[in-house]
């Protein structure tokens, strides 16, 4: 199987972690708070990788500070900037604004690299980002104008851009490792901001069904979402690179539709099934050499 062939497959299973991993999110937050989530969910995260992978890291100075900073933006800044904004904004808001990570990689690779890449990417990314805003605002143009909310939740989407970038500067190390360290430092970053919010610490787990749903959800978070989504998805950039792999974010919005249809029971209308053929179309387009 050809490299590129592994990495997409990769980047789609790790998609359908995520898209999944909002239903997971979902019910933990009638639970525990954010930052104790995100802790958590890493904190489990990076014990199941360091019994994975026990190998010694081999960085030079300036790699470590890449590590650390890759663990500071694709994990503490991004979770932290997503969960703050929702507090000031909607989820409609803050769903579209995320769903133009691809669109603002794009535009950032092409500043830092002086060129520009060609306008079948561009107008793949515009109908890939009209078919995500219609399965989320689902036929109703109901949006609302939250500045510091909004503000807060691009902060979200360039700590993912820059993320990328970031791995992209280490395709060169083993990529279990790497994932491994970045989830380690990230957790690290992570728990000032959990102790900070543990002051005041909700848990409303009354019974055992309760203690049930919410260890399961957390696992599946830590494992699936966490632990082998982050591994896979550098897999996936180094394999495919960068811009492929990013792209496969525009399909997350139809694999959450379809979990929410299948764990739910919310049918997708209309609008959802013609957004999903617009992402599909979108994404396809971005990808024809």
């Amino acid at each position: 199987m050809e490299d590129r062939t592994k990495g997409i497959i990769y980047m789609l299973t790790v998609v359908i972690f995520w898209g999944f991993s909002f239903i997971g999110t979902k019910v933990l937050l009638n639970y525990l708070d954010p930052a104790t989530i995100g802790f958590l969910r890493f904190f489990i995260a990076t014990i199941l990788l360091s019994a994975i992978c026990k190998k010694k890291a081999d960085y030079t100075r300036k790699e470590l500070q890449y590590v650390m900073i890759a663990g500071f933006l694709g994990i503490t800044s991004f979770y932290m900037f997503e969960n703050v904004a929702l507090t000031y904004t909607t989820a409609t808001n803050a769903s579209l604004i995320g769903a133009t990570v691809p669109v603002f990689f794009l535009l950032t690779v092409d500043t830092l690299k002086r060129t520009f890449s060609r306008p079948i990417k561009y107008l793949g990314a515009v109908i890939a980002f009209a078919g995500v805003g219609l399965l989320i605002l689902n036929g109703k143009f109901n949006l609302a104008l939250n500045p510091l909310g909004d503000l807060l939740m691009f902060g979200s989407v360039f700590s993912w851009v820059f993320y990328t970038t970031i791995i992209d500067k280490l395709r060169s190390k083993d990529m279990l490792t790497l994932s491994r360290d970045i989830t380690m430092f990230g957790t690290i970053f992570l728990f000032p901001f959990a102790l900070f919010e543990a002051r005041n610490m909700r848990i409303d787990i009354v019974s055992q069904s309760d203690l049930v749903i919410a260890l399961v959800s957390l696992m599946y978070l830590a494992i699936f979402a966490s632990a082998l989504g982050f591994l896979l998805w550098n897999k996936a950039i180094d394999l495919t690179g960068s811009s492929t792999t990013t792209n496969g974010l525009y399909l997350i919005p139809p694999i959450a539709i379809l979990g929410d249809s299948i764990i739910l029971g919310n049918i997708p209308n209309i609008y959802a099934l013609v957004g999903a053929v617009l992402v599909l179309a979108g994404v396809y387009l971005s990808e024809r050499t």
